[in-house]
């Protein structure tokens, strides 16, 4: 199959917060793809580095979005799609580059898979290999890497997402309930409740930097935001039944995870859990009306959902990692 035959226009839609530092290697991969028929629009977050000149700069034939505000990685992303004119979304990082192929082979395998989502293989910035692991959670939502890599058990997909317009905004794309963080899981849990088939291409990479907005270690606004996105997403996506027993766990992880920063005297961390308790509280009612969106339309149970998740202490392993920093 050859889909440089194909000319329908894909939008490369990239969130920018601060991010001048690899927008040049990113968007210049992107310009220089074999699949010709594309627009590059870049979003950008009240970035106070000079992103938006830059780009007017050096390259003029990227359409910039400017927000007065961050709105936030989701919401920039809906902006990006709203004014996309492609048939297809190529969804993706700032912080990545790709080789000459990457659209056209990327296009391949998602058509000939006839998959809802597809993404590639990911690599490190200076392309070494990332040992192939899934991507998945346990039971409260805690996120895992899984070694080997199982098709059968890849829970959701991160940094770059191949889908067309119209299946994008069908599924309502990324919750922009979450400012950062988790829109991923969500939208993937989201998207597995709707019986949609998705995966990675295999020999399509992608090279990705990795913690390019708010760095890398125990951050403070990565766990609150975390701690928000996470509940919320467990409210929309469980069974009435299942949430019985869910949320009282993740309560009492929660209880130990604040003990845990408390006595490693990270006390804005532990006060974050209590600032994600109060945010789903005060915005219940919006999580409410998604979830009935979401339980609607579900086809698949929590039981067949939960065979793709982790049985272990995730959550266990994360906090040693965040200890060791």
């Amino acid at each position: 199959m050859n889909l440089r035959r194909n000319n329908d226009l894909v939008s490369a839609i990239i969130v920018n917060w601060n991010g001048k530092q690899w927008l040049s290697k990113c968007l210049k991969s992107l310009e220089e793809q074999t699949y010709k028929n594309i627009e590059i629009i870049v979003v950008d977050n009240a970035s106070v580095d000079d992103s938006e000149g830059y780009i007017n700069k050096e390259f003029p034939k990227v359409k910039v979005i400017r927000s007065k505000t961050n709105l936030g990685f989701p919401t920039a992303n809906n902006v990006g799609v709203s004014s996309a004119k492609g048939k297809y979304l190529l969804l993706i990082n700032n912080d990545v580059w790709v080789g000459r192929n990457f659209v056209d082979q990327l296009m391949t395998i998602y058509k000939k898979e006839k998959l809802f989502v597809v993404s590639p293989k990911e690599k490190k910035y200076d392309k070494s290999n990332v040992e192939g692991a899934n991507y998945t959670i346990d039971v409260t939502g805690s996120p895992a890497s899984v070694i080997p890599f199982r098709k059968d058990k890849l829970f959701f997909m991160s940094v770059c997402y191949l889908i067309s317009k119209k299946d994008y905004q069908d599924s309502n794309g990324f919750d922009e309930n979450h400012f950062a963080y988790y829109e991923d899981v969500d939208w993937f849990w989201r998207l597995q409740l709707l019986n949609k088939k998705f995966g990675y291409a295999d020999d399509v990479f992608i090279y990705h930097a990795g913690a390019g907005s708010l760095g890398k270690g125990i951050k403070y606004k990565m766990f609150l935001y975390r701690n928000q996105n996470t509940l919320q997403t467990l409210i929309k996506n469980y069974s009435v039944m299942t949430l019985l027993w869910v949320l009282p766990l993740y309560v009492l992880q929660n209880l130990f995870e604040i003990l845990f920063f408390l006595l490693i005297l990270k006390f804005d961390i532990a006060f974050s859990y209590i600032q994600g308790w109060w945010f789903n509280i005060i915005n219940i009612k919006k999580i409410l009306r998604k979830r009935a969106w979401i339980q609607k339309r579900r086809k698949i149970s929590d039981v067949e959902i939960m065979k793709k998740m982790y049985w272990g202490p995730a959550k266990l392993r994360m906090l040693i990692n965040y200890k060791r920093v």
